[in-house]
C-alpha cells in the first residue's frame, strides 16, 4: 500500500527517528530527499573506486582480497541548521555510528569520529565541521567542506588508498585527486 502522507513541519524529526529505528527508511526523489533524511547510499568516484570501510578508515578502491569490493553503506542526513539551498549533508558509516569530519584545527584532516548521525541531524551536538555541502553535476556530485570551504572529498588516482579532503587543482593533471562521486541508493 503507498499513498501520500502529510507531516507538520516540526514534527518531521521525531517522524523520520521512528522510521529510521524500524529500517523502513527508503528515498530514491531527490525532492523528497532535500526535505526527509534519506539513509543509505554507497558511493563510487568518478573513477569507479567503491568506498570502503577497512581497519576504521574510509578508504576508495575495487578489490580487496582478490574479491570484489561491494562499498559501505554511507548514511546521509541534511543538516538543517545550514541552509538548505546549499544541500548541507551529514555522511556517516556504520550504521551513522560514526560520522566524517574535516576536524577544528587550522588545516583540515579528514577523519570518522565515534557521534552518532542522528544527534548530529536532531541539533544536539554542533555539526559544522561534520557538513559537506553536497553539490550536483548531472551524474555525479562534489562535497565541499563546510567548515573549510574550498575543500572537497577527494580520492587518489590509485586504488585502496584513504578518503581525504583535498583543493581542487586549477590545472588538470594525470595525478589529480579525484573529487566527483556517483550516489547509489542501497538494496
Amino acid at each position: 500500500m503507498s499513498g501520500t502522507v502529510e507531516i507538520e513541519e516540526e514534527k518531521i524529526p521525531e517522524v523520520w527517528e521512528t522510521f529510521w529505528s524500524q529500517g523502513k527508511v527508503k528515498c530514491s526523489s531527490l525532492l523528497l530527499w532535500t526535505l526527509v533524511p534519506s539513509w543509505c547510499f554507497r558511493m563510487k568516484d568518478s573513477a569507479l573506486k567503491v568506498l570502503y570501510l577497512h581497519d576504521n578508515q574510509l578508504l576508495a578502491g575495487g578489490l580487496h582480497a582478490g574479491k570484489v569490493i561491494k562499498g559501505e553503506e554511507i548514511s546521509v542526513v541534511p543538516n538543517r541548521a545550514l541552509d538548505a539551498s546549499l544541500s548541507p549533508v551529514i555522511l556517516g558509516v556504520q550504521g551513522g555510528s560514526q560520522c566524517l569530519s574535516c576536524g577544528t584545527e587550522k588545516e583540515p584532516t579528514l577523519k570518522l569520529e565515534p557521534v552518532n548521525i542522528m544527534e548530529l541531524y536532531l541539533g544536539t551536538k554542533e555539526s559544522k565541521s561534520f557538513t559537506f555541502y553536497r553539490r550536483d553535476m548531472g551524474l555525479t556530485s562534489s562535497f565541499e567542506s563546510a567548515a573549510y570551504p574550498g575543500w572537497f572529498l577527494g580520492t587518489a588516482p590509485e586504488a585502496d588508498q584513504p578518503v581525504r579532503l583535498t583543493q581542487i587543482p586549477e590545472e588538470a593533471a594525470s595525478d589529480a585527486p579525484i573529487t566527483d562521486f556517483y550516489f547509489q541508493q542501497c538494496d
